[in-house]
């Protein structure tokens, strides 16, 4: 890769970084997992009953082959993004990395134009954390499927958030956090209808903030997304979750008139990043 056609979109350093991702072999089997993949979305809480859930490996592509121009595209952004760190996009980042069903619920809260307190949002956040209970065995299975490399594990450079081992061992393709963001995105549009574009852009800044974070690749959240886009409209077909919708719904509105707008430098951060995603 000649360095002077990274000028455009970057710095030489990041240019640099970028053959190194490129060089790195692709270690993902495109088939079955590897010994090095570690179970860690087991829970002691058993997932919630439903009919069984799309085959992620019929309807997601695979994730980007070496020598393509999707992984090239991928390790670009990677390096571009790490010029982000300590800015508000970084903090952003960093704050989206708590994928807890509390956090969902807040941090739509700019989107949906009022603010939305986990505290006082029970049926809401209980549908959110029932709903990661039972999506995260199904993406655990296609990560183990395909079992690709997170972005740090060929070239290590900051990251928003503390390197654990078992981040290093947990695959990276779909990204989980992108995939349980566009489902409550999904629901919360449901919901509130009228703020559907402003929500569902609430819902890509979220899944954008792991490339910013450095944790997963760019290709990693956009299969996050047509993963989350797919199961939901699964779910969707179950009455016992339907149900848990309504009870969410009547809590929403009956909240909405009584809440304040959210901190409007919050939002201007949420917006300034919507503007600018990862490229």
């Amino acid at each position: 890769m000649r360095l002077d056609r990274c000028a455009p979109a970057g710095t030489l350093a990041a240019c640099a970084v970028m053959t190194v991702l490129l060089a790195a072999p692709a270690r993902a089997h495109p088939h079955h997992h590897g010994s090095n993949v570690v179970a860690r979305h087991t829970t002691t809480t058993e997932a919630p009953v439903g009919p069984p859930l799309p085959d992620g490996q019929v309807f997601l592509p695979p994730p980007p082959g070496p020598e393509t121009a999707q992984r090239a595209a991928d390790a670009s952004i990677y390096a571009a993004t790490r010029a982000l760190e300590g800015t508000l996009r970084w903090k952003l980042a960093q704050a989206d990395n708590r994928d807890t069903p509390a956090h969902l619920v807040s941090a739509f809260s700019c989107a949906v134009g009022f603010t939305l307190p986990p505290e006082h949002l029970p049926e809401l956040v209980g549908l959110f954390a029932r709903i990661e209970r039972r999506l995260d065995p199904a993406v655990h299975a296609q990560k183990t499927l395909w079992n690709r490399p997170r972005p740090f594990t060929e070239a290590e450079l900051p990251l928003c958030i503390p390197l654990r081992a078992s981040l290093r061992q947990d695959p990276s393709y779909p990204s989980l956090h992108a995939t349980l963001g566009w489902v409550a995105g999904l629901i919360l549009a449901d919901i509130l209808p009228e703020r559907t574009a402003w929500i569902m852009q609430r819902a890509r800044v979220f899944g954008e903030s792991r490339v910013v974070c450095g944790v997963q690749w760019q290709s990693d959240v956009t299969a996050g997304w047509l993963n989350g886009g797919v199961l939901y409209s699964a779910m969707e077909q179950d009455e016992g979750f339907r149900q848990e919708m309504d009870a969410a719904r009547t809590e929403v509105m009956a909240l909405r008139t009584t809440m304040a707008a959210p901190p409007a430098a919050e939002c201007a951060v949420e917006a300034d990043a919507a503007a600018h995603p990862p490229q």
